[in-house]
Formats: C-alpha cells, sequence, structure tokens
C-alpha cells in the first residue's frame, strides 16, 4: 500500500514527464530554428564587416592570398549563377570532420579595382546528431532538476497541508472503543480537516456511549439473571428427587432442567466476558503452559472417551508465558469444549505445543468455518449443535487481553486453532 502523498507526487511525477517528453521535439526544433537564426546573423555580419574594413584595401593581386588563409571567407569570380544576397545551405566536405556537413553560405557582390566579384562567407553548421547529444544532455539535466525542485516543494508544502489529516489517523489508530476515551483532535485552520474531527469526534462519542450502555446492560442482565436461575434450579434438583414423577413428567422436568443448565452457562459466560471487557483480570504471574495443559486435559479425557473421541496430545517443549491463571484455564477450557461439542462419534482431538504455539485440531464438519465470524459472539456453526455461541469470543477476548495472536484454518480435513503465545 502506499500513501496519499506519495500516489498524489507519483502521478504528478508521471504528467510532467510525458509533458516534457512530449516537448522534447518542440524544444529541439525550435532550437534549430534559433540556431540557424544565429548562424546567418553571423555570416551577415563577417559579410559587412569584410566590405567596411577589407574591401577597400584590397587589390586583385591580393584575392589568392586572401582565399589561401581564408577558408570560410574566400573572393569568387563573378557569375550570375550565385544566389545573391541570401543565406543559402549547402552540403560541404570538410577536413576538420573527414566528411561531408551542412554549411550556411551567405554570397554578395563586390567590386575591387573596379571588377566584379562575389565575397562568399560560410560557417559549418553542427550535425543534428551532435545537436541532438548536446541538447538531450542539457535537457535531461534541466529535467531532473525541475522534477527535484517541484517534488521537493510539493513534498514540503504536502507534509504541511496535510499534517493535521495525519495527526487525526495518528488519533484514530490509538482509539480503542473498550477504553472509552474518545481523542482529543488538534484544531486546524483547514476547513475539510475541521469537518472532519468534528464528524470524527460526534461519531466516536456515540459508539463509547452506545457501548457503554450495551456493557451496562449485559453486566447487570448477568448478575440480576444469576439469584433467579440458582433458585430455579435448585427447584428443578428438588423436583428431580420426587418419585412421585410420572415418565412424562420426569422427561419435561429433564428437558428444563438441560436448558437451566444451558442458561447458567450461558449467564457465567456473559459476565466472565463483562469482566474481561472491564479488565478486572489484571494479576498476571508466570506459569508453566505445558504443565497446565497436561492437567487440564485430565478432565476432559474421560469426557472425550464418553463421546467415543480420540484425544491426544503432543507436548513438545517447556512453555512458560506470564498470564492471568484463571483466564488462561478459561481458555484452554473453551478451546477443547468447543472441539469436543463440534465433533462426532469416533472422531479425534489432537493438541500440540511446540515452541511459543500451542495448536488444537479436530475432525468435524466437513466445510471450513467462517474465519470472519468464527470469533464473534453467539456465531454457531450449527443450530443442531449444544453451546451458546461465546467459547470462542472468550478465547479470542483472553488473547486480545494478553495481546496474544489466534487464528483459525482449515486443512487436511481439520479444523484448526492456533494461539501464538509470547513467552516472557
Amino acid at each position: 500500500m502506499r500513501s496519499l502523498l506519495s500516489k498524489s507526487s507519483g502521478q504528478f511525477l508521471i504528467f510532467i514527464s510525458i509533458v516534457m517528453l512530449c516537448c522534447f521535439p518542440l524544444f529541439f526544433y525550435v532550437m534549430k530554428i534559433f540556431y540557424t537564426k544565429d548562424l546567418d546573423e553571423l555570416i551577415k555580419f563577417r559579410s559587412e564587416h569584410f566590405v567596411e574594413t577589407n574591401n577597400p584595401m584590397l587589390k586583385v593581386s591580393d584575392i589568392e592570398y586572401w582565399n589561401r588563409f581564408n577558408e570560410d571567407m574566400k573572393i569568387l569570380s563573378y557569375e550570375n549563377s550565385y544566389p545573391l544576397n541570401k543565406v543559402v545551405q549547402k552540403s560541404l566536405f570538410s577536413n576538420a570532420e573527414n566528411h561531408e556537413i551542412d554549411y550556411r553560405i551567405y554570397y554578395r557582390k563586390i567590386s575591387i579595382e573596379g571588377k566584379p566579384y562575389v565575397f562568399m562567407s560560410q560557417i559549418a553548421m553542427i550535425e543534428s546528431k551532435d545537436l541532438f547529444r548536446t541538447l538531450s544532455v542539457q535537457y535531461l539535466l534541466f529535467f531532473v532538476i525541475i522534477i527535484a525542485g517541484l517534488l521537493g516543494i510539493q513534498f514540503i508544502l504536502s507534509r504541511r497541508l496535510w499534517k493535521p489529516f495525519y495527526n487525526s489517523l495518528n488519533e484514530i489508530e490509538n482509539f480503542n472503543l473498550e477504553k472509552g476515551k474518545v481523542p482529543e483532535f488538534k484544531e486546524t485552520t483547514t476547513t475539510e480537516f475541521a469537518r472532519l474531527n468534528n464528524n470524527l469526534s460526534k461519531l466516536m462519542k456515540e459508539n463509547v456511549a452506545s457501548y457503554k450502555q450495551q456493557k451496562e446492560f449485559t453486566e447487570n442482565a448477568s448478575h440480576e439473571l444469576q439469584t433467579p436461575l440458582a433458585v430455579f434450579q435448585s427447584q428443578l434438583d428438588l423436583l428431580l428427587q420426587d418419585d412421585s414423577l410420572n415418565e412424562y413428567q420426569m422427561r419435561v422436568m429433564e428437558s428444563l432442567y438441560d436448558v437451566s443448565s444451558r442458561l447458567t452457562r450461558l449467564n457465567k459466560n456473559l459476565l466472565l466476558l463483562s469482566r474481561i471487557d472491564n479488565s478486572q483480570f489484571k494479576e498476571t504471574i508466570t506459569i508453566d503452559f505445558s504443565q497446565l495443559l497436561e492437567h487440564q486435559l485430565m478432565y476432559f479425557k474421560e469426557l472425550a472417551s464418553n463421546n467415543k473421541i480420540t484425544l491426544s496430545a503432543d507436548i513438545q517443549n517447556v512453555l512458560k508465558i506470564k498470564a492471568n491463571k484463571v483466564l488462561l484455564e478459561s481458555l484452554i477450557n473453551n478451546l477443547i469444549s468447543n472441539a469436543i461439542r463440534h465433533n462426532y462419534s469416533g472422531g479425534f482431538i489432537h493438541l500440540e505445543v511446540k515452541h511459543n504455539i500451542f495448536q488444537i485440531g479436530n475432525s468435524g464438519l466437513k466445510t471450513p468455518l467462517d474465519k470472519e465470524k468464527v470469533f464473534r459472539r453467539f456465531s454457531r456453526t450449527s443450530e443442531e449443535r449444544k453451546g451458546n455461541g461465546l467459547g470462542l469470543s472468550i478465547v479470542n477476548q483472553i488473547c486480545k487481553l494478553h495481546s496474544w495472536d489466534v487464528r483459525y484454518d482449515y486443512k487436511d480435513k481439520t479444523h484448526c486453532f492456533y494461539v501464538n503465545f509470547y513467552p516472557e
């Protein structure tokens, strides 16, 4: 990805390059015209100077010596074929270049001792390829200077003009909805940036207020539900112990007891999420994750066996991390419980600890889960599976709290979850 400044500078550079390249032929053509015009003025000046200073002193006998020592200014016998008083261009052999080159030539009628002659003034032109090469070097140098200068000016001005935008962008990147603190944007005199900051502040304040209300509702509702759920479940326990219940009543009571257990688990998970959101698990200690995992596996081996699921573990190294023990146990329990709940009879669960990565893979659905939704609250893969859709959300929140990375992948018909720890 490229920044807005680099993109605008890149587009500006492309535009300038195209304009400069398109203008080069025109520049070369105009330069050649002015160069030819300067040469014509020079040979005319030579002719005028000769007529005024040298012509009056020359004799017919001096013509041979003059022509011998003046290669570009010669006195010729008069002929009507010469184009008098105008500049022409001819290709003549040059001793210096050892090949024919273009000359600009000017003919003028003069008189020496009363006899008519023609004074020829000529000058060699720079070859087109040499002129092209010289102009190319100069043009390239000019191009580099102008581009560097313009980009430098644009960069400095853009940095100043866009500084409020980058300040606002930094504030947005550091904004955390869970912390509930709305950033204070720096004042700016640019109308567009001022409008942007005002709207951002308004939007963030509304979101923070909504988030706080949602958290308070969830927390209060969970707390208020604890007592009624406990009373409800205790009454169900008493009724289940009544020997006078018939078979139909017993099935109804068991169904109600199952619903009550699910409501209790849901309430506990909501309370746990609320406490995590409120940063009530700040106490951290150094924990041997490998040892804790082996200890937790003892509670799940029988459960996996009852569901005819093969549970295996490959702990390759000792992994010590700094974490809250309650939350770390909850992370392990939720991942293993999720793997058992969404498995099938005859399936498998394999856990692995390698370096600083904890991996849990399990059989289950034959299609991959939606990576965008798998860690969302109340996201369930199937209505046929028991669960409240909060387990993986709790795992995700625990990882966020500890700055760990958690991700999901599906490969070789296995659902895999990876937790990347950062050991102390």
